[in-house]
């Protein structure tokens, strides 16, 4: 069907909808100083909660009127949507929600440069989402425009699946395991409990994912466990804890630490007067930064300063050192304002007349609840100790289309051997549109491990060596063979980078200078220089 709308022609009737087609397909009546416009297609499907991809195209124009529309009039948006980069296209996202807390403008947005605006919305309050059903889509200029369709769908619960991955394995690559597994079986996190409990080499990746949608809405602002300050319960006027987490790009030393929380009014911050020595939690250094404190300062404390001005300042005994690859957490129990929104708030380290100041935010109400915002809780506890005092320290999230649910990354490197679980909470504080859900899935993390299972050894000169691993699968290791001639003539060293194979298995082929029973010979398997297995005499 003809998508574009000739200059010399006037339509005639009211409720007549071009479907959306590529600006390929352009007509040969369009005239070419006129612009065109179009959808990337002419249906987009997006579940309720979660953001919408607009994919618009442009031509002779850097700028058109997008209006999303329901067939009942009852809710409609009108946006401005700009080509700042020229390359005749916008992709708008909206946001089906509308988080509390957050500004409207800030729900709709666009990729690769390009920007839209907020011209007007009605029918959706603060705390709402978009009720499923069919939506009319337009893109406009004066000259022309061209309609689509946005279909609204419920949430859905997907399988869960797990994937165990090498380190610094790219996104693409994960999303294809944790799609392959859901075609496979049905792993992984259910409502209440896991049914699979995988085990992870220290080092690897563990990914799971959650079956839950229709989050990704909540989802679009940065996480209230990732700002400066958190509040474990940011409810306002609640006594809770705060947790505050220093990092620095260069090696600091200090003797006192400062947090300062700002507002425009009296008594609107945290109550900082109210707090004392023994409220003081946590003060430490995460040498790591896996969410555990490695090396407490709590017994160095000398005094506590506060004041009614949202003032809390800790000094030391002695200068204190900070890395660049260490975080300085402080945990205290204070009592939140009664007010909801974001609010600035500052961390200083002090060292005599030298000073490094840390700005940043804490979140009080709903969109604060929880380390994701708005009710929605995700933590990494340990089974068999203490759980991280920063709980997604080691731990990365990723919500999108391709893969439905809330893929969870746990990197392994700097957690002890042990069991571990990843828990999702949606509370009752979350939207009512919100699936309620409880999620847990547990993982046990191992020393890195290979066993020789295969070598054979005859009177040729060729020698094959097979081992078992607990290694993620394509993850690399060295076999590394040591063969001393039996009269003391011959010595060698071979080496082989071997891959795992998705039956946990690695190999390697030698060819030595003589038969191999000829030689005593040694075998040795390492990761990153790290020796797993070995040395093994096998003859």
């Amino acid at each position: 069907m003809n998508t574009r709308v000739s200059l010399g022609v006037v339509i005639l009737f009211l409720g007549v909808i071009c479907l959306a087609m590529p600006l390929s397909i352009s007509t040969a009546a369009q005239s070419q100083s006129s612009p065109a416009v179009g959808f990337d297609t002419a249906k987009t499907t997006v579940t309720q909660g979660d953001v919408a991809t607009l994919g618009i195209q442009m031509r002779d124009t850097d700028e058109v009127t997008l209006t999303i529309q329901a067939p009942n009039q009852q809710y409609q948006t009108t946006l401005r949507a700009y080509d700042n980069n020229g390359d005749g296209s916008v992709t708008v996202r909206a946001n089906t929600f509308y988080p509390t807390d957050v500004d409207k403008s800030n729900r709709f947005t666009a990729t690769g440069g390009d920007s839209v605006r907020l011209i007007s919305e009605s029918g959706l309050s603060e705390g709402a989402v978009l009720d499923t059903g069919r939506y009319n889509l337009i893109v406009s200029t004066d000259e022309t425009s061209v309609a689509a369709v946005l279909m609204i769908t419920e949430p859905s619960q997907p399988n869960g699946t797990n994937v165990i991955v090498p380190p610094d394995t790219s996104y693409k690559n994960i999303e294809t395991g944790l799609k392959k597994e859901s075609e496979l079986s049905e792993v992984g996190a259910t409502d209440t409990t896991d049914v699979d409990s995988p085990n992870v080499a220290r080092g690897d990746e563990f990914w799971t994912r959650l079956p839950i949608t229709g989050i990704g809405g909540l989802l679009t602002s940065p996480a209230p466990a990732s700002n400066l300050v958190f509040p474990v319960n940011s409810t306002p006027g609640v006594e809770t804890t705060h947790i505050a987490d220093i990092s620095s790009n260069e090696t600091v030393s200090f003797t006192s630490v400062s947090i300062n929380y700002q507002s425009n009014h009296a008594r609107s911050h945290a109550a900082t007067q109210q707090v004392t020595q023994s409220d003081i939690e946590v003060l430490g250094i995460d040498t790591n930064k896996n969410g555990y404190i490695d090396r407490s300062l709590k017994g160095s404390i000398q005094s506590i300063q506060t004041g009614t001005d949202g003032r809390l300042a800790i000094s030391l005994d002695r200068p204190v050192e900070i890395s660049t690859h260490s975080t300085l957490r402080v945990a205290y129990d204070i009592e939140n304002p009664e007010v909801t929104g974001s609010q600035d708030v500052s961390i200083t380290l002090q060292n005599g007349d030298i000073s490094h100041r840390h700005a940043g935010i804490v979140t009080y109400g709903l969109a604060g609840q929880g380390t994701l915002g708005h009710g929605i809780n995700l933590q990494l506890t340990s089974e068999e100790s203490e759980s991280p005092t920063d709980p997604l320290a080691s731990v990365h999230t990723v919500y999108n289309d391709s893969v439905p649910g809330l893929a969870v990354g746990v990197d392994t490197t700097t957690l002890e051997p042990g069991e571990y679980t990843v828990t999702l909470e949606v509370d009752e504080s979350a939207p009512n549109s919100v699936p309620r859900a409880s999620l847990r899935q547990s993982f046990t993390v191992s020393e890195p491990t290979a066993e020789l299972t295969n070598h054979t050894i005859s009177n040729s000169t060729r020698l094959s060596v097979t081992a078992s691993t607990n290694l993620a699968p394509n993850s690399s290791a060295i076999i590394r063979i040591t063969a001393d001639e039996k009269d003391g003539g011959i010595s060698q060293v071979l080496n082989c980078v071997a891959t795992v194979d998705s039956d946990s298995r690695i190999g390697c082929d030698f060819d030595l200078s003589h038969p191999a029973d000829e030689f005593n010979i040694d075998v040795a398997i390492k990761r990153d220089g790290v020796v797993i297995a070995g040395p093994t005499k096998i003859n």
